[in-house]
């Protein structure tokens, strides 16, 4: 009898203890999902961007916004603390570093996926796929995802490396963009122009959408829509429910300069789009110079255009004053969103670039908070934490390369060492660029020149 009353009680115990879990699990998702379909009131200070781990920046620009927004508030002691250089397998320049659960991963050309200890560097695993990886993985659910040049798009098992599903995708037209995780899919584009969703647990094929032209520019995500340009210059909107069109661009055509003249032709091409305030931003390759900065706030249509704006619901293009340097036969960099809900953006002429803030409510820049000026024609990378922009060379090495910090509390600049040991193999091309600093427990990562340098804040 009392053995029966134990195990009837065990039962109960057990059955309420599911019970609660069940329904604390429930509040928690229903919690997280309010987040992530929230955004930053206009150009003031918000907490719901923060992610559900403070310390991970577990894809491409932090989240499938890719807005390269991190809450932490760091310290402004810069040093060093361990680097990790990649000769001679060589890390391709849209290679951001992805922290996930205290390990940080990176990809190289010669097919490796390294997972390195976060804080130390010590190797924890490494994957050869035997294919170059050309772009950032994305980590979520104990995995990490990515595509590589055989067509294929890998999940291995984030602690221990281990192969969880492959799924073979194009032949011999690979993928060199990064995934993006969201919605419980992993979604990216291919060289072979098709838009594909998977099932993140089992690599299943849920929907593909073909563009005719290939995708070369990462993806982002929002509110159940997925964004992309393709080499027809053209720009995407698909409903990640089904894989359907939500909407496109018309024919992105190389525009004209105020006198008229023709411009070198545009693609999208690297880097990738920007979700933020209802608003998708994107920046395609391109070439163009403002001499006048009054007459180009005047009239910025009659000036190339290289940063498109449109709704995120209807495609409609709304003009903003975005001003267009610095580049170097590449894309513009796209912008990160700060502390106040503006975008990190570059601004000025050819040869007096600097950065400030662009309003999406205004649609003006709204403050310049830097002086320094660097070569007009030369891409650099932003990221922002709650109180500091990282402003990264493309390249991260010496030379023309210029580095820095801007503190948005005390208003001034830190311009920081490259930091590099190992120069092997480098060479100082501009175009293509990625890379920029990933932010994560109080250190930001940095790859320049095929080596990951890691710094503390504190």
């Amino acid at each position: 009898m009392n053995l029966t009353t134990n195990r009837q009680r065990m039962a109960r115990a057990i059955f309420l203890g599911v019970l609660v879990t069940a329904l604390l699990m429930i509040g928690l998702s229903e919690a997280v999902a309010s987040v992530e379909q929230a955004g930053p009131a206009a150009d003031a200070p918000s907490s719901v961007m923060s992610p559900s781990v403070v310390s991970d920046w577990p894809q491409l620009q932090h989240d499938p916004q890719r807005t390269g927004y991190s809450p932490e508030v760091l310290g402004t002691n810069f040093r060093v603390v361990w680097t990790r250089p990649f000769q001679p397998e060589k890390v391709y320049p849209q290679v951001q570093a992805i922290i996930y659960n205290g390990k940080v991963y990176v990809g190289t050309e010669m097919g490796n996926l390294y997972a390195l200890n976060a804080a130390t560097g010590a190797q924890a695993w490494r994957y050869y796929v035997g294919s170059p990886i050309l772009a950032s993985v994305a980590a979520g659910n104990g995995k990490v995802y990515f595509g590589a040049m055989d067509g294929a798009v890998y999940a291995l098992d984030a602690n221990t490396g281990a192969l969880v599903w492959k799924a073979t995708l194009s032949w011999r037209r690979g993928f060199s963009t990064a995934p993006v995780l969201a919605d419980n899919k992993v979604m990216l584009g291919g060289r072979n122009g098709i838009f594909y969703g998977l099932d993140a647990n089992t690599g299943a094929v849920l929907w593909q959408y073909n563009v005719g032209s290939p995708i070369l520019q990462s993806a982002a995500w929002n509110n159940g829509r997925a964004f992309f340009g393709a080499m027809n210059m053209r720009f995407y909107a698909i409903n990640t429910a089904d894989g359907s069109l939500a909407w496109q661009s018309a024919e992105l055509k190389a525009a004209k300069d105020v006198n008229g003249t023709a411009m070198v032709g545009m693609a999208f091409k690297d880097y990738w789009p920007v979700v933020h305030q209802g608003k998708v931003i994107v920046r395609p390759m391109g070439a163009g110079s403002v001499t006048d900065l009054t007459a180009y706030q005047a009239n910025p249509n009659a000036y190339p255009k290289t940063m498109f704006v449109f709704d995120e619901a209807t495609g409609a293009e709304t003009t903003v004053i975005h001003y267009d340097t610095p580049t170097m036969h590449g894309a513009v960099t796209p912008p990160c969103v700060d502390r106040y809900g503006t975008l990190v953006v570059p601004i000025g002429g050819w040869s007096t670039v600097t950065w400030g803030r662009l309003s999406l409510s205004t649609r003006t820049i709204v403050d310049s908070f830097t002086t320094r000026h660097n070569n007009g024609d030369e891409n650099e990378n932003v990221s922002c934490s709650n109180n500091l922009i990282f402003i990264f060379h493309t390249s991260g090495g010496p030379g023309a390369a210029i580095n820095g910090v801007f503190n948005l509390d005390t208003r001034t600049w830190t311009e920081i060492s490259d930091g590099g040991t190992n120069w092997e193999m480098s060479n100082n091309t501009q175009g293509g660029g990625g890379e920029p600093v990933s932010i994560s427990n109080g250190l930001f990562y940095h790859i320049g020149y095929h080596e990951l340098i890691v710094r503390s804040t504190q």
